[in-house]
């Protein structure tokens, strides 16, 4: 058996050559996020880097992606997965009856509503919210069922 640090035969100490290099081995390695070389800190400490020259490069990196994230939040509305868009990742199809009989088929119900603010009574946020209460009725989720909001009737949605 050999010694797992310094590659010497083992002595008394089963886990290493000597007290030396037990406490190496016992010894908390991190590896530098900048230029991974590896160093020791204690396990309770959030030091990311071996070197002051490593934490400034560090901190630049960081607000590099800042300004990344800032750019991301810029074309995040204009974007056709996470935009206003009847394409929005989470929207799902929807057909609606009006209070006159008018059926309407839309994707992305809220987007619909809001185009479409001439045609009911009451804000946005009522109307979605009205909406919503019909289908979490239709599902059993409520207590107080509602099958209509204002003559506004939910017949078929996808999920």
């Amino acid at each position: 058996m050999t010694c797992p640090v310094c590659r010497k035969p083992l002595g008394r100490n089963k886990n290493a050559c000597s007290m030396a290099c037990y406490s190496a081995l016992r010894s908390n390695k991190k590896v530098c996020v900048v230029c991974d070389q590896s160093f020791y800190a204690p396990p309770s400490s959030d030091t990311k880097t071996c070197s002051t020259e490593c934490s400034s490069e560090n901190r630049r990196r960081k607000t590099y992606l800042k300004d990344n994230l800032a750019l991301a939040h810029e074309k995040l509305p204009t974007h056709p997965l996470t935009g206003r868009f009847d394409t929005h990742m989470h929207a799902k199809e929807w057909v609606i009856q009006s209070p006159t009989g008018e059926i309407f088929k839309c994707r992305n119900l809220q987007n619909w509503l809001r185009e479409n603010s001439h045609m009911y009574d009451g804000t946005l946020t009522q109307a979605v919210d009205g909406i919503m209460k019909i289908k979490y009725s239709a599902q059993g989720k409520r207590k107080k069922k509602v099958s209509q909001w204002k003559g506004w009737r939910l017949l078929e949605w996808s999920d």
